[in-house]
């Protein structure tokens, strides 16, 4: 089930969270991005956060991994050539128009 449906994040994916250590709604957000849309997902998301800590005191949120995308090696740009500035012109002057 979708606790958030502006970032589809679900219930599996929180609890997932919580077992690899996740405490706290601040946490969920700073991780899936919740609450950031709208906002309404939030008490719902604080409830089963703590249920799922509730589980996790008990030991009973021992739930496999959650299959997810494979990770995609990207390559990082090369850095730009260091230029360097031209030289400044040896005088300066201005001109009143």
């Amino acid at each position: 089930m979708y606790l958030c449906i502006c970032k589809t994040v679900s219930d599996q994916q929180i609890r997932q969270a919580v077992s690899e250590g996740v405490r706290t709604v601040g946490e969920v957000s700073a991780r899936f991005g919740v609450g950031t849309e709208c906002g309404k997902c939030l008490d719902d998301i604080r409830a089963y956060v703590d249920a799922c800590l509730v589980d996790v005191d008990a030991g009973l949120a021992e739930l496999p991994a959650v299959p997810g995308p494979t990770p995609i090696a990207v390559a990082k740009p090369a850095p730009p050539p260091v230029t360097t500035p031209a030289p400044a012109p040896a005088a300066w002057f201005a001109i009143d128009l």
